[in-house]
C-alpha cells in the first residue's frame, strides 16, 4: 500500500520517503537582534569599568607617619563621600562617611581616631599608621544625581631603612692589583634596593645586589665606594676607601715579617750581650792566667 503524499520543506513526498531535515527556528526579529546588541554593549561596558576599578594608584608611607589619600579627579556636585579599606590581612572597614556641609561619621574601627576628612579637597588623612595598615583604600563619592565616583589606592607602609655597615675583605693580590669585595649589610633588609658607586660612578652592575667585586691597583689615588640602600620611603648611603683597604692589607702582610725579623735579631744581639758579660764576670773572679805557672810547666 503507498502511502499518503505530505510536504516537507516546501517539496512534496510520500510517506516514508522524505529526507530528514534539520529543525527549523524562527528568524530572529528586529527587537530581540537589538536587545542581544545591547546585552553585549552592556556587559562590555560592565567589564571595562571592573578593569579600571583594579587600577589603584600605588602610595608609599612611612610608620608612625601620617598617610594623605587625595583622589586626582575629585567629583565638583559631590553630595555624599564614603572610605573604605581591604587590609592586606583580609580585614573589610568602613572609616568613615561623610555629607556635604555635615559632621562626618566614623564607625568602630581601628582607624575611628586616627582618621580625618577634609572637604575642601576630599581627601582621607589617617596618624600614626603601621604595617598593618597596608591594604586597598578607595572612596566613593555621590553626587545630586545619584552617580557615584570612585578613586582607589594601593596603600603600603614601609619601615625606615636602617644605617648600614659595610665590610670590606681583600681577596687576592697580584701583580699589583688589589681583588676585594665590599658587602653592604643592614638590619630589616626586607625589600630594600641597592645600589653602588665608586668615585661618583655608577658601577653599571644590572644585578642590583648586596655585594660586589672589585679591582683597585696600588698606585691608584683614594678611591671611594658607597652603597646606598633604600626602599620606597627612605633610603641610607655608607662609604669607604677600597685602596686605603689594600694598602692597610698590605703593610698587615709585611708586619709578621718585619717582627719576626726584629725578633731574631734581638735575640742574637741578646746572646752576644751575654756571652760578653759572663766573659767579664769571669776574667774579674779568676784574674788572668800567670805566666810563671806556665814557665815552670814547660821546663819539666
Amino acid at each position: 500500500m503507498g502511502g499518503l503524499p505530505g510536504v516537507v520543506g516546501g517539496c512534496r513526498c510520500r510517506a516514508g520517503a522524505c529526507p530528514e531535515l534539520p529543525p527549523q527556528f524562527p528568524p530572529f526579529s528586529g527587537t530581540a537582534m537589538e536587545h542581544v546588541i545591547l546585552l553585549l554593549l552592556l556587559l562590555s561596558v560592565f567589564f571595562l569599568c571592573q578593569a579600571q576599578a583594579l587600577e589603584c594608584r600605588e602610595q608609599a608611607v612611612s610608620v608612625s607617619g601620617t598617610l594623605r589619600l587625595l583622589p586626582e579627579k575629585p567629583p565638583r556636585g559631590w553630595v555624599k563621600a564614603e572610605w573604605r579599606v581591604t587590609l592586606d590581612s583580609g580585614h573589610k572597614f568602613r572609616i568613615l562617611t561623610a555629607e556635604k556641609n555635615q559632621a562626618d561619621q566614623f564607625p568602630k574601627s581601628p582607624f575611628s581616631v586616627r582618621a580625618g576628612f577634609q572637604q575642601n579637597n576630599l581627601s582621607l588623612w589617617i596618624s600614626a599608621v603601621g604595617t598593618a595598615d597596608s591594604g586597598v583604600y578607595w572612596v566613593e563619592f555621590e553626587d545630586t544625581s545619584g552617580a557615584v565616583t570612585a578613586s582607589c589606592f594601593h596603600v603600603s607602609v614601609w619601615e625606615p631603612v636602617h644605617p648600614p655597615h659595610l665590610e670590606q675583605n681583600v681577596l687576592h693580590r697580584e701583580q699589583g692589583w688589589c681583588n676585594l669585595s665590599l658587602v653592604c649589610a643592614v638590619s630589616s633588609a626586607a625589600n630594600v634596593s641597592y645600589s653602588w658607586t665608586c668615585s661618583g660612578a655608577p658601577l653599571g652592575d644590572p644585578e642590583l645586589r648586596s655585594w660586589v667585586h672589585l679591582q683597585v691597583h696600588d698606585d691608584d689615588n683614594h678611591t671611594i665606594c658607597s652603597c646606598n640602600v633604600s626602599n620606597p620611603v627612605s633610603w641610607s648611603v655608607v662609604s669607604t676607601d677600597i685602596t686605603a683597604a689594600c694598602r692597610a692589607e698590605a703593610s698587615g702582610i709585611l708586619q709578621p715579617y718585619c717582627l719576626v725579623k726584629g725578633l731574631l735579631c734581638l735575640l742574637v744581639l741578646g746572646s752576644l750581650g751575654a756571652a760578653v758579660a759572663v766573659t767579664h764576670i769571669l776574667v774579674q773572679r779568676w784574674g788572668p792566667p800567670s805566666r810563671g805557672s806556665h814557665g815552670s810547666l814547660g821546663a819539666g
